[in-house]
């Protein structure tokens, strides 16, 4: 039987809310089908894992300094979901009643620190992937039950976050024979990209990639 695990990217007010530092205009279309996604995975008790951008103050991905990142990148976006401010925050209908944060600190017993009953874990990063939390693989091994998991990614942006999760996921699935069966499904109607048309490039590449692109109604509708 193959378990469905919700994957919520950075659904956080810097980028979903219109007077967010880095609002991504088409994070408001997706918040109807975000909301439906994350209703069925409450009603059936499915996992929710995700990630939230926790930056500090002086992150290369800032124009206000001229740090740059581990390839040289900068993309000078404006300073945004710096840790503890109201724009980190993540949006409250996005959270089930009990959820765990995983700091990015390495933790070699990060997965035993989950407590019992947790319907969500979220991975704090500083760059795009969930995967550069060093504590993420180990805690997906653990939170996910065991088998193939048909993951279902939605959240922002598409062209930096989205992407580097579901790609992260394509990976971590074929890094493990344990999960043979596994896919990672993209619901394109609950994304949203910083550059639409970069957006729609990154939706083409990740189809290529092995990366399922559904609706939100398609990935919803009763099977059997």
């Amino acid at each position: 039987m193959v378990t469905r695990v919700y994957v919520d990217v950075d659904t956080q007010h810097d980028f979903c809310s219109p007077d967010g530092a880095l609002f991504v205009r088409g994070a408001p279309a997706t918040m109807g089908p975000i909301a439906a996604l994350l209703g069925a995975a409450r009603r059936d008790g499915s996992p929710i894992v995700g990630s939230v951008d926790s930056h500090s103050h002086d992150a290369w991905e800032f124009a206000t300094n001229d740090r740059r990142g581990p390839g040289g990148e900068k993309p000078n976006f404006p300073p945004h979901c710096v840790k503890g401010t109201a724009g980190w925050l993540k949006l409250t209908e996005t959270l089930p009643s009990r959820f765990y944060f995983v700091p990015m600190a390495p933790d070699v017993d990060a997965a035993g620190r989950i407590p019992a009953g947790t319907e969500a874990v979220y991975f704090e990063k500083e760059v795009y992937s969930l995967f550069a939390n060093p504590n993420a693989e180990a805690v997906l091994d653990a939170f996910c039950p065991p088998g193939p998991v048909e993951f279902v990614v939605f959240g922002v942006a598409t062209d930096y976050c989205v992407a580097a999760a579901a790609r992260g996921l394509v990976g971590w699935v074929a890094a493990r024979s344990a999960r043979a069966g596994s896919r990672v499904r993209l619901a394109v109607d609950a994304v949203a990209a910083v550059d639409p048309a970069q957006g729609e490039r990154t939706l083409r590449a990740l189809a290529e990639e092995g990366v399922a692109l559904d609706t939100t109604a398609s990935i919803l509708a009763p099977t059997g």
